[in-house]
């Protein structure tokens, strides 16, 4: 998996992917900025009851009702702060009318990010973790991120009846 990845990059002709680098709690989240429609202020969510951790609830967007997500727990971790300063509101891949949007927690201010096919690594030992929410996990200029995979965090909010 580690040599496909590491070439993934390369091998779609690619020479570099703007992207944005999302500040989570303890780590980061790397999206391409054609994924991010808009970083926003924080905005309390309406709470749903009964809904998984990861789930924090509906906020009002563009006067569209869209699910909130902290990325840290649909990956695996700890929830470990249901504010932030900032949230991003990301275009879901597959033309989904009930779920356009999701928009997920930051805990700063994004940055601004070129991934290039020489100066990424893949972290293999972290990417054999069996994660669905979770494409990849990379090194970028010393820094590790993980590479969310919105297709699974859309069909998980969507698949939620709540």
């Amino acid at each position: 998996m580690a040599s496909k990845n590491k070439n993934a990059l390369a091998a779609k002709g690619y020479q570099s992917v703007h992207c944005l680098k999302i500040p989570l709690h303890e780590n980061s989240a790397v999206l391409p900025n054609a994924a991010v429609a808009e970083v926003i202020a924080f905005s309390e969510p309406a709470a749903v009851d009964d809904a998984p951790e990861w789930f924090l609830g509906y906020m009002t967007w563009r006067d569209l009702k869209v699910p909130m997500i902290s990325l840290e727990a649909a990956s695996g971790d700890a929830l470990m702060s249901k504010s932030g300063p900032r949230i991003a509101v990301l275009n879901t891949l597959n033309s989904n009318p009930r779920v356009p949007y999701i928009a997920i927690l930051l805990q700063g201010v994004p940055s601004l990010a070129q991934l290039q096919p020489d100066s990424v690594e893949w972290n293999e030992d972290k990417s054999s973790e069996n994660n669905s929410s979770v494409a990849g996990y990379i090194v970028m200029g010393g820094e590790a991120a993980m590479i969310p995979d919105i297709d699974d965090l859309e069909r998980r909010v969507g698949s939620l009846h709540v």
